[in-house]
């Protein structure tokens, strides 16, 4: 329904940093004679960040993508609202400074989400005022897709039949919407909003070096030139070594791209590259689900068995494997990415997270917290699904018994060693074949001293690998008998 005449709508943008296929921009200009656009650094967010460091490369990404924000609004006569604070106490005050008649958001799914914005939409119902939320940053909200019970579904391949078999019934188009900036309301540029430094300052963090630009502009250039090459997309996603995946991960968790960007450059590009890549965007949508049914899984096993699982975890093979010393050269090159970068392949997730778990005995909660401070493209569900995935205790898991061999999986995703070469430059002058595993190897360049160039494997793979089947296996039989 259209508010009334000489309106005032406010957008709060969130994880939705963008000016183009925007759900809540887009009624919010529809709806109203002026609109209002405010972001707020979450303080109950970034304080834990800012208690750690000073820098970090997530609000660097951030602030860039706010900045880029900022310069078309200013272009169009207006101004990004920003604060500081908690947006509970943030917003409302913001709605009664401006008089506005209706918030306008877009919902997200996380369990502190919604409980902050119902926090919020009470606070702004108690104002006089209304609230408006929409669907915006997934293809089907978590309750959306069901088994025929009405049950969420707990295995991923009959979700994404049902997923698929939906987007048939629309005729595989996805709605998007408009975006016309010349309802703003026009205000003066805030001070903090001339350059990256002086918004990083505003929010507490110095400046940090990025190997992605930050900005829907530069996400949507990114997206351009994936769709070129998006049928390769299905082999060369696999090789670390190689520019074979997409790097939009961190535009769409920022919100610089739309869901419906991504998943409609697939469907106009149809091919089995195509189909891979939106097969991974079924596997966000269905994390999302899961957690939002079972938001316990922040901290417990999907799999009621393996809740009670003591885990090991040796706190020296922790920190070996943060660092990227554990002597297991794709390991240490994927940490060691990871740490310079804030990124990391998915094959390298899936085989660093098997690794800490079935090798090193590492509870997986401390690698997924890990990856959590690190991690550009940081998604709460998506991350712990894919850890309790690796460590075989989630929904859908790899099988216990399934452990990744890094050795293995290094000979045949990096043959070359280019990938290892890259991040672990101390092996570069290795062959081929003894870069993989330098400890197996008869015959290391005289000048290369392992131990001390580069440390000696912290552990052994094939007694851990038995420590950690027979751990996985002594745990089910105990159940299976209490039961």
């Amino acid at each position: 329904m259209t508010i009334t005449s000489t309106s005032k709508g406010l957008c709060w943008i969130r994880r939705d940093i963008r000016l183009h296929d925007h759900a809540a921009l887009h009624h919010c200009l529809n709806e109203t004679d002026k609109t209002y656009i405010v972001f707020v650094f979450d303080k109950k967010i970034l304080d834990p960040l800012k208690a750690k460091s000073a820098s970090d490369k997530r609000i660097q990404f951030i602030a860039e993508s706010l900045i880029a924000l900022q310069d078309v609004i200013q272009e169009n006569g207006s101004s990004l609202i920003i604060s500081y604070g908690d947006p509970v106490e943030e917003i409302p005050k913001l709605t009664e400074k401006l008089g506005i008649d209706c918030l306008y958001f877009n919902r997200d799914y996380s369990s502190y989400a919604l409980e902050r914005d119902s926090a919020v939409t009470n606070a702004i119902t108690d104002q006089g005022r209304r609230t408006k939320s929409f669907k915006d940053c997934v293809v089907f909200e978590p309750d959306s897709i069901l088994n025929q019970t009405g049950k969420p579904y707990h295995v991923f391949t009959p979700y994404s039949r049902t997923w698929l078999s939906k987007i048939a019934e629309i005729g595989g188009v996805v709605q998007t919407y408009s975006i016309s900036l010349t309802k703003l309301a026009r205000l003066q540029p805030e001070p903090c909003l001339n350059s990256v430094k002086n918004l990083l300052a505003y929010a507490g963090f110095s400046e940090e070096k990025l190997i992605f630009k930050g900005g829907f502009i530069e996400g949507l250039s990114r997206l351009n030139v994936f769709s070129e090459h998006i049928q390769d997309y299905g082999t060369s996603r696999e090789y670390p070594g190689s520019d074979g995946t997409s790097k939009l991960s961190v535009y769409l968790r920022h919100g610089c791209i739309s869901v419906r960007d991504m998943l409609n450059m697939a469907i106009e590009h149809p091919g089995p590259g195509s189909e891979k890549w939106i097969n991974e965007l079924i596997w966000r949508e269905f994390y999302m689900m899961i957690f939002y049914y079972y938001p316990d899984t922040k901290t417990n096993a999907f799999q009621t068995k393996f809740k009670s699982l003591v885990w090991p975890t040796s706190e020296a093979y922790l920190e070996a494997f943060k660092l990227g010393q554990t002597g297991f050269p794709i390991i240490d090159a994927a940490m060691r990415c990871l740490n310079q970068t804030g990124w990391m392949h998915n094959r390298l997730r899936m085989v660093t997270a098997s690794f800490l778990t079935k090798i090193l005995l590492v509870d997986w909660r401390r690698g997924e917290r890990y990856f959590s401070w690190k991690l550009l493209d940081y998604e709460l569900q998506s991350n712990v699904g894919g850890w309790q995935w690796a460590a075989g205790i989630g929904c859908d898991a790899a099988p216990y018994f399934r452990i990744f061999n890094p050795t293995t999986q290094s000979k045949t995703y990096d043959e070359d060693g280019q990938f290892i070469k890259e991040f672990c430059p101390e092996l570069r002058h290795l062959n081929n074949k003894d870069i993989h595993c330098p400890s197996q190897s008869k015959q290391l360049p005289t000048e290369f001293k392992l131990g001390k160039d580069y440390p000696f494997p912290i552990v052994d793979y094939a007694s851990q690998r038995q420590k950690a089947i027979a751990m996985f296996r002594d745990h089910s039989e105990v159940m299976i008998h209490d039961n």
